[in-house]
């Protein structure tokens, strides 16, 4: 028999050398551990040392990733319990070039590349089966294996749809339209009308949650075939989702009279049959026009005014509606410019209705308004007011952000014991309410500004990366707090490439929308990357350029922050 070393890389990592496997301890020395994953899902298990310094060390100078490097061969070397396992030939490194190396991930490459040529159905789900997880995943966060990660991924998903195993790949991505599409046709030759309705109502939960979007048209087409079939004329339940659904289709193709004459039909048709989610979602769409067209304010004051009118308790879906759009209108290209004066109009308008939930609304405004303008004191007796509402109107939405807001008011005073306490008696709000998927990740993002140690800082990075790597739905909007305290964070922390990732992911998020706070805020964490890279000058004009756009948008907290660090050379 051949000399072997054999080397798992899909659902985890592991090492067997000619059979023995290598004991977890012995890779005591991660970055030891990293080389050989490395080499494994490089072609040929070759890489150019200089290549190897810059994935693994990109941060330090040449001198530096060079001596790590050096000690990493060692530790490698050593763990693989061989002087060879680690090879030279010339500037580039081999793993075991004198034995016959099989990796799963290889062999998996080869039968999906095969399969898929063939464009045999039985071939292809032979060749999934291979696949038995995702590359390196307790690795979620090192660039270097990104890309093969997501090159493997994106063959597995191509080989479940060539076979046709549409559960599946919903399992990978529940979003795929063309799977739900699949199951329904198959649902409905087969006489299973209902799982065929259910099919669609999955993919338009996991649509509106997961990336803010309705079904497109032909799936739409499709639904109103299956309802067609049955012997009863459809629900109204049915009738509005098809409504709704027909709505976000006009607004993705930007027919404004169209989205609102649709949402419109369906705010009506949910509010008598009282339907509170998808008046939520009615009311929702109706934003959207209404911000696109310039008209969110009488808009928003419309639709509050006669929610709190027709109820003193805010229907739950309504408010979280109301919620998400006044956070969009804070953080919005014009900044919180006007915010006080029409909160002051929503207290006057929930006070004359008695409602106490349209009070805890307008009193978080009115806080928000208040801290972002650097007026700490005043935000925290409006925060207070307004949480003191949301809990006597059982709203938990409410009371999560008004705790998070006041969270940050504490953290900007350095009262970060404080404001982790508050951020931890948020955290459950967050998770029970309607809109978690916004709520969640803004803690997290307060958690790593709350955090008085760089270990408790770096600690509180991982568990909200954690949460994005892992949770069904997180709002991209709603993650850029995350992303610039992390990305802030892991420059301080001189993780350069951590950073940058962060960086990327928050200048991804920013092209929503042009101008506002986070357009200021991405120059203050470009600014903090050139600084912890020793590029002194150059970090003083970002920030600059950064405290100059918080200026505009009348952000004296940030602003200052960013003129002293300009200074702080």
């Amino acid at each position: 028999m051949p000399a072997t070393c054999q080397l798992r890389v899909l659902g985890g990592f592991s090492v067997a050398v000619d059979g023995r496997p290598v004991p977890t301890h012995a890779w005591r020395n991660r970055r030891a551990a990293d080389l050989v994953k490395l080499l494994a899902i490089e072609p040929r298990h070759r890489l150019h040392r200089e290549q190897a310094m810059n994935l693994l060390w990109p941060h330090l100078s040449a001198e530096a990733a060079g001596a790590n490097l050096r000690k990493a061969v060692h530790y490698a070397r050593r763990a693989l319990g061989d002087p060879d396992a680690i090879g030279v030939a010339g500037h580039v490194l081999v793993l075991w070039p004198s034995r016959e190396v099989d990796c799963d991930l290889e062999r998996f490459e080869r039968a999906a590349e095969a399969a898929l040529a063939s464009a045999d159905a039985r071939a292809c789900g032979d060749a999934a089966a291979d696949y038995v997880g995702d590359l390196l995943p307790d690795d979620l966060y090192e660039w270097w294996a990104e890309e093969r990660r997501a090159k493997a991924r994106t063959r597995y998903s191509a080989l479940l749809r060539c076979a046709g195993q549409w559960t599946r790949l919903l399992e990978l991505d529940e979003t795929d339209e063309e799977a739900h599409r699949a199951l329904m046709r198959q649902y409905l030759s087969e006489g299973r009308r209902r799982e065929a309705l259910r099919q669609f109502e999955q993919l338009r939960e996991a649509l509106r949650d997961r990336i803010g979007v309705g079904p497109d048209a032909e799936t739409i087409a499709l639904y109103e075939s299956v309802l067609s079939e049955g012997a009863e004329p459809p629900s109204v339940e049915q009738i509005v989702a098809v409504t709704l659904a027909n709505g976000l289709v006009a607004w993705g193709r930007r027919n404004l009279e169209e989205a609102e004459r649709l949402a419109r039909s369906a705010r009506a048709l949910a509010l008598d049959a009282s339907m509170g989610h998808e008046l939520g979602e009615a009311s929702t769409l109706l934003a959207l026009v209404a911000y696109a067209r310039g008209t969110w304010h009488e808009q928003f004051r419309q639709e509050f005014a006669d929610s709190v009118r027709r109820s003193a308790n805010l229907e739950a879906a309504v408010l979280d509606a109301h919620l998400c759009f006044q956070e969009f209108y804070l953080y919005g290209p014009e900044g919180h410019e006007g915010a006080e004066s029409f909160g002051r109009d929503l207290l006057g308008i929930a006070t004359d209705a008695g409602s106490t939930a349209g009070r805890a609304l307008a009193h978080l405004l009115l806080g928000e308004f208040a801290l972002l303008s650097g007026h700490v004191d005043e935000a925290l007796a409006h925060l207070d007011r307004s949480l003191v509402d949301a809990e006597r109107a059982g709203c938990v939405s409410a009371q999560s952000i008004a705790l998070e807001r006041a969270a940050e008011a504490r953290a900007r005073r350095g009262e970060r014991v404080v404001a982790s306490a508050l951020v931890d008696r948020a955290m459950p709000l967050a998770l029970s309410s309607g809109i978690r998927s916004h709520l969640v990740i803004r803690l997290h993002g307060l958690r790593v500004l709350a955090a008085a140690r760089l270990v408790e800082v770096l600690s509180a990075v991982r568990e909200g990366e954690r949460l994005v790597a892992e949770a069904t739905h997180v709002c991209d909007p709603c993650s850029m707090g995350f992303r610039i305290e992390a990305a802030r964070a892991c420059a301080q922390a001189n993780d350069l490439g951590r950073a940058r990732r962060h960086l990327a992911e928050a200048e991804r998020i920013s092209g929503l929308w042009q101008g506002g706070p986070w357009s200021a805020a991405l120059w203050e964490v470009r600014a903090e990357l050139r600084r912890a890279a020793g590029q002194t000058t150059q970090a003083a004009a970002l920030f600059l350029e950064a405290a100059d756009q918080f200026a505009a948008l009348r952000r004296p907290i940030e602003e200052n922050r960013c003129r002293a660090a300009a200074g702080d050379r």
